[in-house]
C-alpha cells in the first residue's frame, strides 16, 4: 500500500528533476548545438531553440517531437538524449524516458543527475531492483539538494516494495532529520510508521492472541473504532494476564470517559484512575484526571493532592497547573494559585480558562489592573475564529488529556 502511494508523487517529483537536470543541460546544449556538430549549425540551432521553447512553455508533445528530431540529427550527442529523456519524464512517459536516458549515459557516463533521473523513472514503472543502485547513489552522493530529498522519498518507496522495511526505516529517519518541517516528508514518514505499527499489531494478535499484549492490542483496535465496551473487556483480559501492568487501568478509565456514559460513569472512571495510581504513582495523567473529577465534585482538598502529584511528576503539564490553580483559589490560597496559573499561561498561552482563572485570582487579591488585563485577553481568545485557533497551536497539553473548561460550560 505504501509503495503504491508513491505513484501519486510522480508529478511532484518531476519539477525538481526538471530544474536540476535543465540547469546542467541548458548550457551544455547551447555549446554543443552551436559548436560541436558537423551538420548545419544554423539548422541545428534553430531546431534546438524551437524544441527548448516548447519545453519551457510546457508544450511537452511539441518539445518531445523537437528533441526526437534533434536526436536523429545528432545521434551521438549525449546531452540531446538526456534532454529528450527529461521531456518524457516531465510528461510522465517513464517507459519512453528510460531508453533515452540510458543512451545518454552510454554516450557520456558522467552526465550529472541523469543516472538519478533514470533510476526514478525505473522506480515509477515498478522496476525497483533495477532502480535501487541509482537511487542509492543519488541519495548518498547528491548533486542537487532538492533532488536528493525527492530521491529519498522514492528510495523509501522502493525499499518498501522490495520488503526491505529496515532500510525504508533508515531512509525515513534520515529524511525527517534533514527535513523536520517538510509536509511531504512528514506525511510519508507518518504513513510508514503507521503501516509498520499496524503490521506489528496484526502479527501480535495473530501469534499471541491470548497474551496480555494481544488483548491490549485488540482493546486499542476496538477503542480506535469507538467500540468502548468491547475495548474495556479486552483491557480487563489483559489485566487478568498481568494484574499489575502499568497503564491499563488508565486506558480503561479513558475508554469509560470517551463512551459518554455508555460504558460506565465518572465514578467508575475515578475508581480506575485510583487503581492506576496504586500500580504506578508516577502516572501524572491519571493523577490529573482523577483530580479533575474530584474538582468538579467540589472535593477541593482531595483534588489538590492529586493535582499536586501531577505537577510534581510533570512540571510542564499546563492543564494540571490550571487545575491546581483553580482548587487553590477555591481554598483561598491566592498566592499559590497565582503562581500556578501564571505558569499555565506561559505553558499554554492560548488557553482561555487559564486567563479567566488568573483574572479571578488577581481580582480577589486586589490587583485590578492585572485582572482587567487577563480578562481582556480572555475575551480576545474567546472571539477567535477557527483559523486563528489552529494557528495558535494546541490548547491541551498533553493532547490526550481532558481539557479544562469554564464552569458555565
Amino acid at each position: 500500500m505504501l509503495a503504491e502511494a508513491g505513484q501519486t508523487r510522480a508529478l511532484g517529483m518531476r519539477q525538481p528533476a526538471f530544474r536540476a537536470v535543465s540547469r546542467f543541460l541548458g548550457g551544455l546544449l547551447v555549446a554543443t548545438v552551436c559548436f560541436g556538430q558537423p551538420v548545419s549549425s544554423a539548422d541545428l540551432e534553430s531546431a534546438y531553440r524551437e524544441a527548448e521553447r516548447a519545453f519551457q512553455e510546457r508544450r511537452l508533445d511539441d518539445a518531445a517531437r523537437g528533441y526526437e528530431r534533434l536526436a536523429e540529427l545528432t545521434p551521438v550527442t549525449a546531452e540531446i538524449h538526456a534532454k529528450l529523456g527529461l521531456v518524457y519524464y516531465v510528461a510522465g512517459r517513464f517507459g519512453k524516458a528510460i531508453p533515452s536516458l540510458r543512451k545518454a549515459i552510454e554516450l557520456k557516463p558522467g552526465l550529472p543527475n541523469v543516472g538519478t533521473l533514470l533510476a526514478i523513472s525505473l522506480a515509477q514503472i515498478g522496476e525497483f531492483d533495477a532502480a535501487l543502485p541509482g537511487l542509492e547513489q543519488g541519495f548518498e552522493n547528491p548533486q542537487d539538494g532538492a533532488l536528493q530529498r525527492l530521491v529519498g522519498l522514492e528510495l523509501q518507496r522502493a525499499y518498501l516494495a522490495l520488503d526491505r522495511t529496515a532500510d525504508a526505516g533508515r531512509i525515513t529517519a534520515r529524511l525527517t532529520a534533514k527535513h523536520p518541517d517538510d509536509p511531504e516528508v512528514l506525511y510519508h514518514a507518518g504513513r510508514f510508521h503507521a503501516e509498520m505499527a499496524s503490521t506489528a499489531m496484526r502479527r501480535l494478535v495473530a501469534i499471541a492472541p491470548d497474551s496480555a499484549w494481544g488483548h491490549q492490542a485488540s482493546a486499542e483496535a476496538f477503542e480506535s473504532r469507538g467500540n468502548y465496551a468491547l475495548a474495556i473487556v479486552e483491557y480487563r483480559k489483559a489485566l487478568e494476564k498481568q494484574p499489575g501492568r502499568p497503564g491499563v487501568h488508565y486506558a480503561i478509565a479513558r475508554a469509560i470517559q470517551s463512551s459518554e456514559g455508555r460504558a460506565g460513569t465518572e465514578r467508575d472512571a475515578l475508581g480506575e484512575f485510583s487503581s492506576e495510581l496504586r500500580v504506578d504513582p508516577s502516572n501524572a495523567l491519571a493523577a490529573y484526571e482523577a483530580g479533575e473529577i474530584l474538582r468538579k465534585e467540589s472535593r477541593y482538598r482531595e483534588a489538590r493532592r492529586l493535582f499536586d502529584q501531577a505537577v510534581s511528576q510533570r512540571p510542564g503539564f499546563g492543564l494540571a497547573r490550571i487545575g491546581l490553580g483553580r482548587v487553590l483559589r477555591e481554598l483561598g490560597e491566592l498566592e499559590a494559585a497565582r503562581l500556578h496559573l501564571e505558569a499555565a499561561t506561559r505553558l499554554i498561552p492560548g488557553n482561555e480558562v487559564a486567563r479567566y482563572q488568573l483574572a479571578l485570582v488577581y481580582r480577589a487579591g486586589g490587583d485590578l489592573d492585572g485582572a482587567q488585563r487577563e480578562m481582556a485577553e480572555f475575551q480576545r481568545l474567546r472571539q477567535r475564529g477557527p483559523a486563528e485557533r489552529e494557528a495558535a497551536g494546541p490548547l491541551v497539553a498533553p493532547p490526550e488529556s481532558t481539557p479544562q473548561r469554564l464552569d458555565a460550560e
